[in-house]
């Protein structure tokens, strides 16, 4: 467990933020009096000077009271950073016109100007910090910021896990309870790192499942979780929608993998559900589904525009991740069935290296064609025998969902169809970055990977999803 030792560096932040600001006056000056860099002695005239200084007071101020108390950059994603420049810019332009008007300079100092300001320091200071944080990562790694040191049964003893807590800079330590007989094993290190005076604190444990702050609810006042995917639907286009968080459908199938199996669990995104849309016998293959959950983000937008609580895009591959990390312990295996064998082959070398643990069953790429009655048998067989408790098809839709549909209780596994998950994860199809899925733009990320064969598609989906849509609302 040695990882590399970083710190915060709030004082480049901090200095990155003040050159954003003083390079950003300057360029607003320029773009008001376009003068030349060697007449610009007249900023000396008393109109500017002052506001000069005290705006970078005021970022200096502004950085220390509200800046720092943020999610530290490193952790940030592109919309947060950007979110978070604006407000603190938006702080700084009202302190700065608080202080123009005190002054009694409000009047006479160009609008434009601090305008020009305020734009100029939030394009800069987003560029400024993204490209610091990029060179930092890409120097030093992935980095754990204020992480905590997470420890598990068999505990190490309480001088190793002093020296690591102290050597690598934690804050707190992190002790997992996810089985009920270690109790007394756990209520001994927590003592023992209570004497240490080291901030503690205690997984949350629900038969065996280490709950995940992402589906924690405050319920009056207690901390609670959903206990299973509730049966009310979203129907859009005839399609029964399920409703719910990524990992509160991973903990639902996981509390019910032996119920669930023999039966499919299906992703829909705006292209197949425009499928169901038009082909009725589509339509009713989804849902015959155990879950049909929601992969794409306009389907997730119209739950939550009904004010359907705990909506969520449930993106298979989002859904992958989380059940993969929620499986390490190896008590639930899986089986991959589908993409190619390249495919298949990178998959399982970055599945083992990021989830170690995990208990793979076997992995098959079956022939691009159709399987004879005795080739299929043999493949259920094959599946079967392996005894695995999920088996993920990635044959892409809508062929993956017939096929599920049509293996209905001939699977012994519980059948889930990702599609391109298998690549996603494989590495051999780059995802778009969290920013972009998170404001619903994943698929045009994927347009412009493979404009040829998805700009048809994408297109000619998209609009016939918004006008199914509206003429739904008037039928």
């Amino acid at each position: 467990m040695n990882k590399q030792k970083v710190r915060y560096p709030i004082k480049r932040i901090f200095i990155l933020d003040e050159l954003a600001v003083i390079v950003a006056f300057f360029l607003a000056l320029l773009v008001r009096y376009q003068k030349g860099v060697m007449d610009w002695y007249w900023i000396y005239d008393g109109l500017y000077e002052s506001f000069f200084i005290v705006l970078i007071i005021l970022q200096a101020l502004v950085f220390f009271v509200y800046d720092i108390r943020k999610k530290p950059l490193f952790e940030q994603d592109l919309v947060e950073t950007f979110t978070y420049v604006i407000k603190s810019r938006v702080l700084l332009l009202v302190f700065s016109i608080l202080f123009l008007y005190a002054t009694q300079k409000g009047d006479i100092t160009s609008r434009l100007v601090i305008c020009a300001t305020f734009v100029f320091t939030v394009v800069l200071g987003f560029i400024f910090r993204e490209v610091y944080k990029r060179a930092y990562i890409k120097k030093h790694g992935v980095r754990e910021v204020n992480s905590a040191l997470v420890i598990s049964h068999p505990f190490p003893s309480i001088d190793e896990i002093v020296r690591e807590y102290e050597t690598l800079e934690y804050k707190e330590v992190l002790v997992k309870n996810s089985d009920a007989s270690h109790e007394s094993d756990v209520e001994k290190v927590v003592s023992e790192l209570e004497r240490k005076g080291i901030r503690t604190f205690i997984s949350i444990d629900n038969n065996g499942y280490d709950v995940r702050s992402s589906i924690v609810t405050d319920v009056n006042g207690f901390a609670s979780i959903p206990a299973f995917v509730r049966k009310e639907r979203f129907n859009l286009f005839g399609i029964n929608y399920a409703i719910s968080r990524t990992e509160e459908a991973v903990y639902h199938v996981l509390r019910n993998v032996k119920e669930l199996s023999g039966k499919y669990i299906c992703f829909s995104n705006v292209h197949t559900s425009v499928m169901g849309r038009e082909n009725a016998e589509y339509r009713d293959i989804l849902n015959g589904a155990a879950f049909v959950f929601p992969d794409g983000s306009p389907i997730a937008v119209l739950q939550q525009k009904k004010g359907l609580v705990g909506a969520e895009r449930v993106a298979g591959p989002d859904f992958m991740e989380h059940m993969f990390r929620d499986t390490q312990d190896g008590k639930i295996s899986h089986y991959f069935y589908g993409a190619s064998q390249e495919t298949i082959d990178a998959l399982k070398e970055n599945l083992l290296k990021k989830y170690p643990g995990i208990n793979i069953k076997g992995m098959y790429s079956p022939p691009f064609r159709t399987l004879s009655e005795e080739e299929d048998q043999a493949d259920v067989d094959m599946i079967n025998n392996s005894g695995a408790d999920i088996l993920w098809v990635g044959l892409g839709a809508p062929k993956q969902e017939k096929w599920m549909h049509d293996h209905q209780g001939k699977i012994n596994a519980v059948m889930m169809g990702v599609g391109a998950g298998f690549d996603f994860h494989a590495g051999t199809i780059k995802r778009a970055p969290r920013w972009v899925q998170k404001i619903g733009l994943e698929w045009l990320f994927r347009l412009f990977q493979d404009p040829k064969r998805l700009f048809k598609r994408y297109f000619v989906t998209n609009v016939k999803f918004v006008w199914y849509y509206i003429i739904g609302l008037f039928g």
